[in-house]
């Protein structure tokens, strides 16, 4: 969801020529974050109705579908693992007292702590673990099976809770792996559903979450895969059958977007290349909603009102003056004070690491051939 530079191209006639359905995926992805999570915090939210059936659809699929995307395009591991502090721990290092602050001006109350990922800061903890450690982990063979193994029955071990967003970390990973091994080979297989094939798949999945929504067989906060399912007074087995479910249907969804979104250059993939401001800027949004609730005088204006506020915020936080203000933002304080006091410090301590040791023999054989 980073703003980086994907390497979605493809060669043109000796040039690169930008391949604009993933822009797009991510763009549709960004759209619903909002819309999720104004409609839990709106003030009108139960799971067995409209709200609930929304809400349930964009949690079993966007996350593990924006996970998905990170992975496919992580196929350079070394240089993931170069670029994970600074695409996704240096932003969460300073975003968790930026929404201390928030929470505590808007309540008169927060709690300030970098082991528990506030809102939904977690992605960022997710991403920077997968990113750095990816080079590690795919010289296991079996990565991927052991991933869904793991994530299977994450729910029956306690210590994989909100705590260093360990339950979520381990419960997507899977689809990370997933979109790591695929290639563009598999995309094009994937690509080739019929229409008829498409109107059915769509219909069996909404249906699905209309009946997870209804028949209420879990809460909704298990959608989440925070932690345990105990938690929520979900027994072991059902927790077991319900991650089955839970990892079907995510893959389904994207099967389905797939297929169905449009290849060509549109507003949504100018979104989905500035999908992080929207993510991270919206949840200020989420924070005054939570306060002061959606107006609701009746369903369809409390509706209205949500897909308006979510709107927006995809709009105006990945508009132009926004999306660039924010990366100036962050590139500023990681090349101009982090790396400078970085220096700094190991000037200071006389620390030399051996990429300092590197250059400087090269310096010196430059000089010595001079």
């Amino acid at each position: 969801m980073a703003n980086e530079a994907p390497s979605n191209a493809i060669p043109v006639q000796g040039k690169k020529e930008r391949s604009y359905f993933f822009d797009t995926f991510r763009g549709i992805l960004i759209w619903t974050i909002p819309i999720s999570h104004f409609t839990m915090v709106g003030g009108n939210f139960h799971q067995a109705s409209f709200g609930g059936v929304v809400y349930i659809t964009i949690n079993v699929f966007v996350m593990q579908a924006f996970v998905f995307l990170s992975g496919y395009f992580s196929k350079k591991p070394q240089r993931a693992r170069e670029t994970a502090f600074k695409t996704f721990l240096f932003p969460y290092i300073l975003l968790v007292p930026f929404f201390y602050g928030v929470r505590y001006f808007l309540n008169g109350n927060a709690h300030l702590t970098w082991v528990d990922p506030p809102l939904a800061l977690w992605y960022l903890v997710a991403l920077f673990v997968y990113r750095f450690l990816l080079v590690d982990l795919v010289k296991s063979k079996y990565i991927l099976q052991i991933s869904i193994i793991i994530y299977l029955f994450a729910g029956l071990i306690p210590w994989l809770d909100g705590t260093l967003a360990l339950g979520r970390m381990v419960s997507y990973f899977p689809f990370f792996m997933i979109g790591y091994f695929c290639t563009k080979e598999h995309i094009e297989k994937i690509q080739r559903l019929k229409t008829w094939h498409c109107i059915l798949l769509a219909i069996v999945l909404v249906g699905i979450n209309v009946a997870l929504a209804y028949t209420r067989l879990v809460p909704v906060e298990f959608y989440l895969l925070r932690g345990p399912g105990a938690n929520f007074g979900v027994s072991w087995y059902m927790d077991i059958l319900m991650r089955i479910f839970d990892f079907i249907i995510p893959c389904a969804w994207i099967v389905l977007m797939l297929n169905i979104l449009p290849k060509g250059k549109n507003y949504l993939t100018y979104v989905g290349m500035n999908t992080m401001p929207v993510y991270i800027l919206h949840l200020v949004v989420r924070q005054v909603i939570k306060k002061y609730d959606l107006p609701d005088p009746n369903m369809l204006v409390y509706y209205v009102s949500l897909f308006v506020a979510a709107s927006l915020c995809v709009v105006i936080f990945s508009s132009p003056p926004v999306s660039k203000a924010y990366n100036w933002f962050f590139d500023f304080l990681y090349d101009k004070i982090y790396l400078n006091l970085k220096r700094f410090v190991k000037w200071a301590l006389g620390i030399e690491t051996n990429r300092d040791k590197l250059l400087k023999e090269q310096a010196e054989k430059t000089a010595e051939k001079q």
